[in-house]
């Protein structure tokens, strides 16, 4: 895990960093970034002779980790000049900041930079996958009149218990004494059963006839 910098100008020579995370290192298809390229930071030269050299020239005024950034047109002790493979978007001093992978004159190739400042040039977004559409369930509302079987009255306010195709739900009738059910399909098959307080009563047992 390491911490990717947003990096840019601030006035002349100066750069500030502003912290915008950590990248994972397994993760290198989402984000393209690599070590920022210091004075004394090891290069490989194919030049008969070279081999193994180091950055030998950076900026005056800005550092990371304590060396000073390389930059495009910085030099190498094996007389290389870093020419490509610099950052596209990131700038030091006016010129293109190097990093690890950056090329010089000579072929030479910088294999070492910044183990905490990371240059980052390009974001590839994963591709959009469209939200699947939610799946809603029809309902169809059913509605049925209660009232008093006497006296005709609405029966307001009443618990009932509505079984609909063998599912039992409960409810309680409105002001109008109306039992509203809720059923999956317009042909369901319901069955109404509502709640009735019997006054108390006094029960006398007859006795039976000598």
């Amino acid at each position: 895990m390491r911490l990717l910098l947003k990096l840019g100008l601030s006035g002349p020579g100066l750069l500030i960093s502003d912290k915008v995370g950590f990248i994972d290192d397994n993760d290198k298809e989402s984000i393209v970034a690599k070590p920022a390229a210091r004075l004394t930071d090891p290069t490989s030269c194919p030049m008969p002779g070279h081999g193994a050299k180091a950055i030998a020239s950076g900026s005056a005024d800005v550092f990371f980790d304590g060396l000073a950034a390389a930059r495009k047109g910085d030099t190498c002790t094996c007389g290389s000049a870093l020419v490509s493979g610099v950052s596209a978007t990131v700038f030091i001093n006016g010129k293109n900041a190097a990093t690890v992978d950056s090329v010089g004159t000579h072929g030479d190739v910088v294999v070492g930079g910044s183990g905490t400042v990371i240059i980052g040039d390009s974001h590839t977004p994963a591709p959009f996958v469209p939200p699947l559409p939610l799946a809603i369930q029809k309902t169809y509302g059913q509605a049925f009149s209660i009232t008093d079987s006497e006296t005709g009255t609405p029966l307001a306010f009443r618990d009932f218990v509505a079984t609909v195709n063998g599912v039992e739900t409960t409810g309680v009738t409105d002001a109008n004494g109306i039992a509203h059910v809720k059923t999956p399909t317009p042909d369901a098959k319901i069955s109404l059963h509502v709640m009735f307080s019997a006054p108390a009563r006094t029960l006398h047992e007859l006795a039976e006839g000598a």
